[in-house]
């Protein structure tokens, strides 16, 4: 009997153990590993999160262009009859904006081609402010002061630029494809980090539809054109429309 309640308690005492718990000082190396490896992969994390919904934004402007080129086609016949009369030098980007904002509701045209804090009508970017996807300062590829701009329903930032109105423009290089014009579009605005191939995108107009920058070349050669890190991110328009 003794024996049996010697082993009870025994069973007992074994029971009340105290686990011993962590120490302050591992307490505080755990919450600083924790913090080392988030700082070291929440940039990274949030850069692909913002990425997704930029090529989001990017592919609801293809579509808002690309209806408003398909109903100017439907409404004249063909698209070079909707700007035939875009032919003055002074005026012609202005009414490249003017037809498209014709058939997209909503919209707002601006007065200038570039934000600045004085310029409260304005819509883009300041064009010395946009960098390449490699980093460099933006040149004036797809960014021209003579531009007209405006404000989609979305609040994307687009500017226009008419090379000829007979949609006949080419030269020696890549990317051309005898086009209208260009659009180069920044998805969130005049907001940072302004950037091709991040938030600002490079689109064609051509007579049969609007496509983005190098759409033909990357789509027979599966390259990934110019939409790496070391390069300019002009193509990564037909890059993420693609996918």
């Amino acid at each position: 009997m003794d024996r049996l309640k010697f082993d009870f308690l025994k069973s007992l005492k074994l029971k009340k153990q105290v686990v011993k718990g962590f120490t302050m000082a591992e307490v505080l190396i755990t919450i600083g590993v924790i913090g080392l490896v988030a700082a070291m992969t929440l940039p990274g994390l949030i850069n692909k999160i913002n990425l997704r919904e930029y090529i989001s934004l990017l592919k609801s402007d293809y579509s808002i262009l690309s209806q408003a080129h398909l109903a100017l086609v439907a409404e004249y016949g063909t698209f070079e009859a909707s700007i035939i009369d875009c032919t003055d030098s002074k005026t012609k980007h202005n009414c490249l904006r003017d037809t498209f904002a014709k058939k997209i509701k909503s919209v707002r045209t601006c007065d200038e081609p570039y934000h600045k804090d004085d310029v409260k009508s304005s819509c883009f970017a300041e064009f010395d402010k946009i960098r390449l996807l490699n980093n460099s300062i933006a040149t004036e590829d797809y960014l021209n002061w003579n531009g007209a701009t405006m404000m989609l329903p979305n609040g994307s930032a687009v500017l226009f630029y008419l090379d000829d109105a007979s949609c006949k423009y080419n030269f020696d290089g890549y990317f051309n494809y005898n086009r209208c014009g260009w659009i180069t579009i920044d998805v969130n605005g005049n907001k940072n980090p302004n950037k091709f191939g991040i938030d600002i995108y490079v689109f064609y107009v051509m007579a049969n539809a609007v496509k983005p920058l190098a759409y033909e070349y990357l789509h027979e050669s599966l390259q990934n054109g110019d939409c790496t890190p070391e390069s300019s991110g002009y193509s990564c328009s037909s890059i993420y429309i693609l996918k």
